[in-house]
């Protein structure tokens, strides 16, 4: 079977997803159409992960907001670069390529998967009237294509649900292969860790003025992996942000790490959270769509609504070595359970064998 995924930010956890899709599906095709952006990690270090198992294909126009003019080419450019490859399926990614994928004219719409990873209409940095386009435009495009839509967590299924659309649920994964998980070193440092592009969406204002709480004390430090157009947003002597890194640099990061904490604003189910929950980090998470998914509180970590809560929540982990252990575990124990072992791409695996059995017989009748 040969599966064609668009993308058009090709970064971050949008990567980690697609290579949980990849590499759970070894014996089927997979070309991965993508957009490049200046501000995330260079195509080819990304390329090199997916060990040749993948044709990539440069999507030149693509670009994230609304803008008609160069929208027009990415619709044409992709339309024209669909047409020159034979594929089963369709799987479009992100919310600028599903909502372009879903205007082709595909003669068999039913073989396309649409999984927006944090739907625009989610978003809290924009005014009440665009998130009603967003919307309205996620409607009017499902209406015309009946795309089989998959979110990728309860929250952004309810969503979905609340706009009247309806979508199929499986939630987010990420394996993390057991060589490559090791226990977090408990050293004289404190380490809080966040790994995100640095965006409006993860907030890094937010992670700043916590960690400028702790700016006179040497036992705790905040680290931020990633980068992005609101760098200068972020830096302070308070906060080591190491770039775009790895995903074995990655790794050892989070091994050294004592809480993963999130300020994101908006999520569908963060790949990077469900990492961090590989390496046994306690999540102490901001309360929003997709965070609320990830904890169960008091067992793998907690949510937190203001920023007193959460200096609260990091001074408890920090001077409960006990508790922080135990949660530790739980944290751990419940990605084995939930997020590991492909679980994530196994279903999709099925979701595709499903569609294209549906897609044979329809064209049979």
């Amino acid at each position: 079977m040969v599966v064609v995924h668009v993308i058009e930010p090709f970064a971050t956890g949008l990567n980690t997803f697609l290579q949980e899709l990849v590499f759970s599906m070894p014996n089927f095709d997979h070309i991965i159409i993508h957009g490049e952006r200046k501000d995330t990690r260079g195509i080819e270090e990304i390329k090199n992960e997916y060990k040749g198992q993948v044709t990539f294909i440069k999507w030149q126009n693509a670009q994230r907001e609304i803008k008609p003019t160069q929208d027009r080419k990415a619709y044409s450019e992709l339309k024209k670069i669909l047409k020159s490859v034979a594929y089963d399926i369709l799987h479009l990614h992100s919310s600028k390529a599903g909502i372009l994928g879903q205007l082709l004219p595909i003669k068999h719409h039913k073989k396309i998967v649409y999984t927006p990873n944090a739907a625009s209409f989610l978003r809290t940095d924009i005014s009440l009237k665009k998130i009603s386009v967003y919307k309205g435009i996620e409607r009017f495009v499902n209406y015309i294509s009946k795309a089989q839509i998959v979110t990728s967590s309860q929250s952004e299924f309810e969503e979905y649900n609340k706009i009247r659309i309806k979508t199929k649920l499986i939630s987010n994964g990420s394996t993390v292969l057991p060589e490559n998980r090791s226990t977090p070193k408990r050293e004289d440092v404190f380490r809080v860790v966040f790994c995100a592009k640095i965006t409006i969406q993860k907030n890094p204002q937010y992670f700043k003025r916590i960690a400028l709480f702790y700016k006179d004390d040497p036992a705790i430090s905040f680290i931020w992996i990633g980068d992005g157009e609101m760098r200068d947003d972020l830096e302070s002597n308070s906060i080591q942000i190491k770039g775009w890194q790895s995903k074995k640099e990655i790794y050892a990061i989070l091994a050294s790490s004592d809480v993963y904490l999130s300020t994101s604003s908006w999520e569908g189910l963060s790949l990077a959270t469900i990492e961090a929950a590989a390496f046994g980090l306690p999540l102490l998470l901001n309360r929003c769509t997709g965070n609320r998914d990830m904890v169960i509180t008091g067992e793998n970590g907690f949510l937190f609504e203001t920023f007193e809560e959460a200096i609260e929540r990091i001074e408890f982990l920090r001077n409960n070595p006990k508790n922080r252990e135990q949660i530790s575990k739980n944290s751990r124990n419940i990605y084995d359970s939930i997020y590991g072992n492909y679980r994530c791409g196994l279903e999709y695996k099925e979701l595709y064998k499903e569609i294209f059995e549906e897609e044979i017989n329809s064209r049979n009748r």
